[in-house]
């Protein structure tokens, strides 16, 4: 039987391209291997907390009863069940912690992890391996032209005519407080992200892999792969974006307008009109899967 030497070599092409891809994801499998379970001992910790927060209510019982019985017969016996359920609660409590505890580690691990991943599928794409920030541009901090989504009556011109009280001489701030939320010292605002429910992860940047420029209508680049590493394709996108504690969200609406490769999604429609912590959400859903992915600003 002659030997067909082109199907041979199409064949280990095949191979190749197969072997080159599952090395291509092997870091979003770890990745995704380890955040599943730091998942899962963070659910197994709060399990743990709330066992010994039961014992401590049994316990704050058998104190009460105790105090009822002093002096009696019944007093030394309810003093060595609460005793017992104390020691018990108190290891709970340590297990707790550290299942906690290296829940955080394996999740520090996982993102890192993500990062790596995601530099592995995309060697040539991605530019911005940073945090986000803010172009150098000279802007005002604030524009006016926010979708207010509610004003209440005290804050009525506020903007506009200042403040309704008399400040004291010595004061520095020469403009009304905004009521907008402080950013946590702690918050992450890495731009590698996995969603909620962990079936993806994303990676998002300005389209020319620069600063946001404030007031200023710009694309973003989003890329998008699944659990395993897999570039996800033609998925239906919903993008949000608010300031925790202020009264008003983006004053436009973004929209994925193109998908430019696998898993490679133009941004549309962006604009930031405030300096300070925004917080961007992409609603996904992709075949029977739809899930939340969380991009927090510090502008």
């Amino acid at each position: 039987m002659p030997v067909n030497l082109t199907r041979i070599l199409q064949g280990c092409a095949v191979c190749l391209c197969s072997l080159f891809s599952q090395a291509d994801t092997i870091l979003l499998q770890q990745a995704s291997g380890l955040l599943k379970q730091a998942e899962t001992l963070e659910t197994d910790s709060v399990s743990v907390f709330g066992n010994a927060n039961q014992l401590m209510q049994q316990i704050k019982t058998l104190r009460a009863d105790q105090r009822n019985f002093a002096g009696t017969e019944q007093e030394p016996r309810l003093v060595q069940i609460a005793d017992v359920l104390n020691d018990q609660r108190q290891q709970l409590q340590q297990l707790g912690s550290r299942l906690r505890q290296h829940s955080a580690d394996l999740k520090t691990q996982g993102k890192a992890l993500l990062k790596d991943g995601f530099l592995q599928v995309w060697p040539d794409r991605i530019r911005l391996t940073n945090t986000m920030h803010l172009r150098s541009d000279p802007q005002p901090v604030m524009a006016h032209n926010t979708q207010v989504r509610s004003v209440h009556p005290t804050m009525l011109n506020r903007m506009d005519s200042g403040p309704d009280i008399q400040q004291p001489e010595d004061m520095t701030m020469a403009m009304p407080a905004m009521g907008g939320q402080q950013a946590p010292e702690d918050l992450d605002i890495s731009t590698f992200q996995a969603s909620r429910q962990l079936h993806y992860f994303a990676h998002i940047e300005p389209l020319d892999g620069q600063g946001i420029p404030l007031n200023t209508i710009h694309q973003w680049t989003l890329w998008l792969t699944d659990d395993q590493g897999n570039p996800v394709t033609q998925a239906r996108i919903n993008i949000t974006g608010h300031m925790p504690g202020h009264v008003h969200g983006l004053p436009t609406q973004p929209q994925v307008t193109d998908e430019l490769s696998p898993g490679e999604y133009r941004v549309e429609g962006i604009k930031f009109q405030m300096t300070g912590w925004w917080v961007m959400q992409f609603d996904v859903q992709h075949a029977d899967k739809q899930d939340t992915l969380t991009f927090n600003l510090a502008l």
